[in-house]
């Protein structure tokens, strides 16, 4: 499942530097060149990377900076020499704009910092825990940390913090989608349906 924002719009500069010379392809340890060719080799690569976390629990780590940015450097490793870094350029989904990059390090801190103060939302009733879990999912959805694997990044992150506070999320249970328009509601800051989401793939209710 992708995040749905995988392409940018960049009205800045004409070329992003993270995309091979008059391209919008990312540049990538493969050095595929097609676009198609790349988001299905991405596509199989990272399935069997997010079933390793699931399944093995490869990445572990505090819910803070450095927990985020090694679920995204396990998942893209493969593929991305950026993979576990944060995004040097400014962009833009449609009428969104993401996080300016330089100030991607300072609002996460901030946000997990809170997330901290919140407890890892431990101990909350499960319709607590979706309206917080969604909060947390679309403010650093609206951070945006990585020029790509944010969408993937995120829900593993959630997903990880929903098994330290009890509960077993599976994300194949709700359509990309429905995810999707979810996502999108919150950027005006309704998490209903986002939270809604959550509370049905909790497997565990």
């Amino acid at each position: 499942m992708s995040s749905g924002f995988s392409k940018y719009d960049r009205k800045q500069v004409s070329q992003s530097r993270y995309c091979y010379p008059e391209t919008d392809v990312l540049i990538n340890k493969e050095n595929i060149s097609d676009a198609k060719a790349l988001s299905q080799f991405e596509a199989d690569i990272t399935l069997i990377r997010q079933y390793e976390l699931e399944k093995e629990e490869p990445v572990k780590g505090r819910f803070g900076v450095t927990h985020l940015k090694r679920i995204h450097a396990y998942i893209f490793q493969d593929i991305y020499p950026f993979a576990g870094k944060f995004r040097l350029e400014d962009i833009s989904k449609g009428s969104t704009f993401f996080c300016r990059s330089e100030h991607i390090e300072d609002n996460l801190k901030n946000l997990l910092s809170e997330l901290k103060s919140d407890h890892y939302l431990r101990g909350l009733e499960l319709d607590q825990f979706a309206e917080k879990a969604a909060y947390y999912m679309s403010e650093i959805n609206m951070i945006h940390p990585f020029r790509e694997g944010n969408g993937r990044t995120i829900r593993e992150f959630i997903r990880q913090l929903a098994l330290y506070c009890g509960y077993d999320i599976n994300w194949s249970l709700i359509d990309k989608d429905t995810l999707l328009n979810a996502m999108i509601a919150a950027v005006d800051k309704d998490y209903k349906p986002l939270s809604a989401c959550i509370k049905k793939i909790i497997e565990n209710k």
